[in-house]
């Protein structure tokens, strides 16, 4: 049986270190894009290489018989263009 839970034993500036080096909102690139920037916001997001985020949706598509279309399309729609 577990107890109640432990108090985090980092200081509040250790905590704020463990975020991800990436961007803080999931936006569209304006300066990394080939078509609408969501594989160039994902990259910049998450701390990849564009490259790498395009190479692997571009496998994606074929693996998924064409589902990961729809899935970039409401990407495209949904996500807030970076501001200029």
């Amino acid at each position: 049986m577990s107890g109640p839970p432990r108090p985090d034993p980092l200081t509040h500036d250790q905590r704020r270190a463990r975020r991800p080096v990436g961007a803080s909102r999931l936006l569209r690139s304006r300066s990394d894009r080939r078509l609408a920037g969501v594989a160039g916001g994902v990259a910049a997001f998450t701390g990849a290489d564009p490259l790498r985020v395009r190479l692997l949706f571009a496998l994606v598509v074929p693996l998924s018989l064409g589902i990961a279309v729809p899935g970039y399309l409401l990407l495209w729609a949904l996500l807030p263009l970076e501001p200029g």
